[in-house]
């Protein structure tokens, strides 16, 4: 998978589920947090998590604030939240619930929504 593709495929997987899900079914995404979990966002101190510049560059990367995860081995693609809420939209889910998880800054996001009659 090129850097493209794999940047790509978070809403190709979407509109995929959407293919197989029946009209009114329920997908429930949880996942991190894209606001602050990213090559952007440093937690060596977890009680001051500091955001530095490029939330809002949709990219992919391999930096990352500690050598002891997957994103500075593999990589991982960045979508500031407005792209991965439309990425919902745009697969054909209509948004019904939210929640931030982790504390004192989320590290997670779950979306709950459900697949509108008719699309897919």
């Amino acid at each position: 998978m090129t850097e493209t593709t794999a940047g790509r495929a978070p809403m190709g997987v979407l509109r995929e589920i959407a293919t197989v899900l029946r009209p009114g079914g329920v997908l429930v995404h949880v996942g991190v947090h894209p606001c602050f979990v990213g090559g952007f966002a440093d937690w060596s101190d977890p009680e001051a998590v500091v955001i530095h510049p490029g939330y809002l560059d949709r990219h992919r990367t391999k930096a990352s604030w500690t050598n002891q995860g997957l994103r500075d081995k593999v990589g991982a693609s960045h979508w500031p939240l407005p792209g991965l809420l439309h990425g919902f939209l745009d697969a054909g889910f209509a948004l019904e619930r939210f929640a931030e998880g982790c504390v004192p800054v989320p590290m997670t996001l779950s979306v709950r929504a459900r697949r509108v009659t008719g699309t897919g």
